[in-house]
């Protein structure tokens, strides 16, 4: 899914409840998947498509069902939301672009043939969405209470004492492929899950799946991940970005 291949806007197609209107929505999901991600993605979803090679971080390999970017527990998979969420806004410093001027039903479609690609999906229930505590604003406060979490919980290992990607562990990194993998930047104006403070706590309680970063689900409570992430969001403007 890269921004060079054209997009092309259709009519939308409405799934009627039954099996064949299931089944008429993936069949749609496929047209716009061979349309718009098979040069990156493979015609197998298998990340192995002809742009992959020249690529990084590589295309994502559908065919596992796993997947970084969800509102579920680690090892549980994503819902129908988090992968249309992620076709809508793409992933921020990687090829996977933002999907938004497709029409919302051909994002629908989309999630359902991603879905049909690997097994998971139909041997298993997706999981539940974390709870989100309340929202609260950004202040000194909160963002000293989310630098204690940082030090607390030894983020700097990896992300480094100033959460630029660069700390004690961050070059021997890989992904459960084996192949190299760098912490995120976290004083960057987007990160790839999302720049909103949501999306960080997402991710700190979820985890990223497939890669070092841990689900924090069975470490924090959620008051505490929601400093954290307030923190995390105060760093890019701190930086001056």
């Amino acid at each position: 899914m890269v921004a060079c291949v054209a997009i092309a806007l259709t009519a939308p197609l409405i799934a009627d409840g039954t099996e064949d209107g299931a089944a008429n929505v993936v069949v749609r999901g496929r047209t716009v998947y061979r349309e718009q991600c098979v040069s990156c993605h493979g015609v197998q979803g298998d990340g192995r498509g002809e742009a992959a090679a020249s690529l990084s971080p590589l295309p994502q390999n559908f065919t596992t069902g796993v997947y970084k970017f969800r509102s579920t527990m680690s090892g549980q998979l994503p819902t129908d939301d988090d992968l249309f969420r992620t076709i809508t806004i793409g992933i921020a410093g990687t090829a996977m672009d933002r999907y938004a001027a497709l029409p919302e039903q051909d994002r629908r479609a989309l999630v359902a043939y991603l879905k049909s690609l690997s097994p998971r999906f139909a041997r298993e229930e997706a999981g539940q969405p974390i709870a989100f505590p309340a929202s609260r604003p950004l202040t000194p406060e909160s963002v000293a209470r989310g630098r204690a979490v940082y030090e607390r919980m030894q983020c700097a290992v990896c992300h480094g004492d100033g959460a630029r990607g660069d700390g004690p562990l961050a070059a021997d990194l890989s992904d459960t492929d084996g192949l190299p993998i760098r912490p995120a930047d976290l004083t960057r104006p987007q990160l790839k899950g999302g720049r909103a403070p949501e999306s960080v706590f997402r991710s700190v309680m979820a985890g990223l799946d497939g890669t070092p970063m841990p689900s924090y689900g069975d470490s924090l409570i959620p008051d505490e991940a929601w400093d954290l992430a307030l923190y995390i969001f105060s760093l890019s403007a701190r930086e001056g970005k």
